[in-house]
């Protein structure tokens, strides 16, 4: 099955907006012309997990995870993908399921390397499963036209704790980078009294939609007990596309959310790196902030926030701002926040034109209810054109949303909404390859969950 070719179901057509937002008081934007959505994966395995790069001469990738029939963890796996459908799909894990199954934010990520080749990051299924059960952070290389090798353990401390939300970048200079969310320095004190994750979180009023059914019906079992509340992102790089790494170093403190993926962009060629991540205090403000290297990810600065939103959270939200940057070295930042009051809740967008030392004022490109914690991705395609695409809730449902900014005409298009309605529809991830758009998705219906990709391009490209 997994070789198979996955057609788009249906004619391209031409939609108009779907979703009340911000970005539909824009006039004269180019209307969008979509395509029908199609699933991918076998639905038997229940896909999850997606994630999309445009590989430098255009070709778009999609990987996803499974059920491994021989194991308890997933399998995750890489296809190249097209408007006409979806490429022979590689296993990237060696060891059948040692894939995580606590996905969302903490799904395998990958990159094309300056030469062709692949290397991908991924928390391993640890002891017992599930969301810091003292997974390792695992990663893997193929080179350009070949297979993947066998995975080797990222993290270097050896340690049965939290090694988790991973993510991996390409710099223009041919350097690698990973950075994740590490546990190992937040001090083991002990174990508390047995409790199940539902009482665990029975405070929490927000609902999160990507935490698995099962995660929450567990029985209840004894937690580990840290002196920090906290974690830290540690990093490595790899000067070799991904074939050895160097010593773990961090790059932040103990205040870093613990559910919320950082993100990489690189401005001056990769001589400057930036990380974006959802920094806590002690009071439990949530916001999203950048640290800044300008020698090559050797050092970082203090963190710059992107907005002072003043979300205050007692909980992980499992919801990290998306950064990226353009060919003109300005950085694009999007992301959910539940604001200081209900009413600021929703998803924003903002940019930085000095390196991240400053941003733009937030703009609100959907106003969300504030039950519910969501998500938001931003691209930019060759042409410096700004995608966002974003969860927002449509009759109890979450659904899909996407828009574009000319940053020339500096007007937004309407919004368009990709999913059907008829499923929880979440974690957008976006790509283009200069010509199209492509959206990915997960649909979840209960324990059930199918990927679904759908392209888009402009007209008159």
């Amino acid at each position: 099955m997994k070789n198979a070719l996955f057609l788009l179901a249906g004619l391209s057509l031409t939609l108009s907006g779907c979703s009340s937002t911000e970005a539909d008081d824009a006039s004269g934007a180019t209307a969008l012309s979509l395509n029908e959505s199609f699933p991918v994966g076998d639905p038997e395995g229940h896909p999850a997990d997606q994630y999309l790069k445009v590989a430098p001469d255009g070709t778009v990738f999609l990987s996803w995870t499974e059920d491994a029939p021989e194991a308890e963890g997933r399998d995750v796996y890489i296809a190249a993908v097209n408007t006409e459908g979806l490429g022979e799909a590689q296993r990237m894990n060696d060891q059948p399921g040692q894939v995580q199954s606590y996905g969302g934010d903490n799904r395998t990520k990958f990159i094309i390397t300056p030469n062709g080749g692949m290397a991908a990051l991924w928390s391993s299924y640890g002891q017992g499963g599930g969301k810091g059960a003292g997974g390792d952070m695992k990663v893997v290389y193929a080179e350009a036209g070949g297979s993947f090798q066998p995975a080797a353990t990222l993290n270097d401390d050896g340690m049965s704790v939290n090694h988790a939300f991973g993510t991996i970048a390409a710099s223009p200079n041919g350097k690698l980078y990973a950075s994740w969310i590490d546990g190992r320095n937040r001090n083991f004190i002990g174990m508390s009294d047995p409790i199940s994750p539902a009482e665990a979180r029975k405070h929490i009023k927000m609902k999160d939609l990507t935490i698995p059914e099962s995660t929450l019906s567990r029985p209840a079992r004894p937690m580990k007990i840290y002196e920090y509340d906290n974690s830290q992102l540690m990093m490595a790089s790899s000067d070799d596309g991904g074939k050895t790494w160097s010593e773990n170093y961090p790059v932040t403190g103990m205040r870093v959310c613990s559910c919320c993926v950082p993100n990489i962009a690189f401005l001056d060629g990769g001589e400057t790196v930036i990380i974006s991540y959802r920094f806590v205090t002690d009071e439990y403000l949530r916001d999203q902030v950048v640290v800044r290297s300008t020698d090559g990810g050797q050092t970082f600065s203090e963190p710059t926030y992107i907005s002072e939103d003043g979300w205050i959270a007692t909980f992980c939200p499992h919801a990290a701002a998306s950064m990226t940057n353009d060919n003109r070295e300005r950085l694009h930042a999007a992301w959910f926040t539940g604001g200081r009051t209900d009413e600021e809740a929703g998803i924003y967008y903002t940019y930085s034109d000095d390196a991240g030392r400053s941003f733009a004022p937030r703009r609100l490109m959907a106003r969300t209810p504030a039950h519910t914690v969501l998500h938001a991705e931003v691209r930019v395609d060759k042409n410096d054109r700004v995608w966002i695409a974003w969860e927002n809730i449509v009759e109890d449902r979450p659904q899909i949303f996407l828009a574009h900014l000319d940053q020339d005409e500096g007007e937004w298009s309407e919004s368009y909404q990709l999913s059907d309605g008829t499923h929880n529809s979440i974690l957008p991830m976006l790509a283009s390859d200069g010509e199209n758009v492509y959206v990915a998705w997960t649909d979840k219906n209960g324990e059930d969950s199918q990927v679904m990709l759908r392209s888009a391009s402009l007209l008159g490209n």
